[in-house]
């Protein structure tokens, strides 16, 4: 008898173990898919962010691309860029200010804004000095760099900001990760024990969790490659950039940024539509990842502009741009054979032209100008004193 009770005692204890096992589960399997709900909104939330932060740099390159295209030809059509960066760059701030989780950047924040100002201000007193002066006054004014300097700091902060953002976001994947494991482990349990109901239960929490998996996934190639062409995005560039110029610096070999900006897209968006122009840079996009080999990159950094790294002698560069450039001759949609554009490429090699990032991109930068100022569908390095055609190869 004695015997007999202290089995069943061990029995109940053993169901109670159980009940308050399962109990603890079930608790700790709710928090779990509130924290799931609460991470996932402020990855969206952080995602908003880092998408107002690239358009808001996207703004003002475009506001100065087209301010250098009106110093150039004097068309007030060019400053089309400029006027919308002019009406949307406060309402990007303000929303950015209205984010919540923001707030702890909201010195970085504010001297972005500065920056923005100052960038703005000095873009319209060269424009308005362009009307007044004529274009040598301008270009005099632009000469002394001080657009640059604003617009480098402003990258360089802004890139600093995406670092920032992007850390909270792994550290979410990671909390994510954890609690997806203890999810799974406990819904096993639970399975054993509750064969019926918890079995049913530790299914769909396995299903919400692959959910938000993907949805993890998904957010994080979205944050590194651009929608469109699905090609790397500006952050992914530098990201892929900087590795390069590790690689190269170490091995003692030269590198090449070559900077792409296309020739006549904006009359294609005007007359045709932008739908029509996103499948026009869309085909572009797969001509020139077509001519690239394995290790080289190339990326859209926005609107018109895209960018490649590629390793090789000036010879092998020069081929390699004669070739992108080349492949925009043919036309680029079946349905409509006349629309046609071309591209300036601007080229910059390390150490020669820069030995980190920033310098190379400005030395790339200067050179496609060039190939503007020399008629287009051109490349040119930085220091040459004319630009190359295609047909010089």
């Amino acid at each position: 008898m004695l015997l007999s009770a202290g089995r069943v005692e061990r029995k109940l204890l053993a169901l109670l173990a159980v009940a308050y096992l399962s109990l603890f589960v079930i608790v700790g399997a709710i928090w779990g898919s509130r924290a799931h709900l609460i991470d996932g909104q402020r990855v969206e939330v952080l995602h908003t962010s880092l998408y107002q932060l690239s358009e808001t740099l996207s703004l003002l390159k475009d506001a100065e691309t087209g301010q250098r295209g009106f110093l150039l030809t004097g068309e007030d059509s060019f400053l089309q860029p400029y006027n919308v960066a002019v009406q949307h760059l406060h309402n990007q701030f303000q929303a950015l200010r209205a984010i919540p989780l923001m707030e702890m950047y909201a010195d970085d924040i504010a001297r972005i804004e500065q920056l923005a100002e100052l960038k703005m201000t000095e873009l319209s007193e060269t424009i308005e000095l362009r009307r007044l002066a004529g274009a040598e006054a301008a270009r005099q004014r632009v000469m002394d760099n001080q657009g640059r300097r604003y617009m480098d700091e402003l990258r360089e902060r802004i890139s600093s900001l995406e670092g920032n953002v992007s850390d909270e976001l792994e550290a979410l994947h990671e909390s994510t990760d954890v609690r997806s494991q203890v999810a799974i482990w406990g819904g096993s349990a639970v399975a054993l024990l509750m064969l019926g109901l918890l079995g049913l239960t530790y299914l769909d929490l396995r299903r919400d969790l692959r959910e938000r998996e993907e949805l993890l996934k998904r957010l994080a190639f979205e944050s590194q490659h651009d929608a469109l062409t699905q090609l790397p995005n500006r952050r992914a560039f530098n990201d892929s950039l900087d590795q390069a110029l590790a690689l190269a610096r170490r091995a003692e070999r030269p590198l090449a940024l070559i900077y792409l900006d296309l020739d006549g897209f904006k009359p294609v968006n005007d007359e045709h539509g932008h739908a029509t122009g996103d499948l026009v840079l869309k085909a572009i996009a797969q001509r020139w990842r077509t001519l690239l080999r394995e290790g080289e990159v190339l990326a859209r950094l926005g609107g018109d502009e895209f960018a490649v790294v590629a390793e090789g002698d000036v010879a092998a560069i020069e081929c390699l741009a004669a070739r992108m450039i080349t492949a925009l001759d043919t036309p680029l949609l079946e349905e409509l054979p006349h629309v046609r554009v071309g591209v300036s490429i601007g080229m910059a090699q390390f150490p020669q032209h820069g030995e980190d990032r920033r310098r190379l991109v400005a030395a790339a930068d200067t050179a496609m100008y060039r190939a503007k100022e020399a008629g287009k569908h051109c490349f040119a390095w930085p220091e040459s004193s004319s630009a190359i055609p295609t047909a010089a190869l």
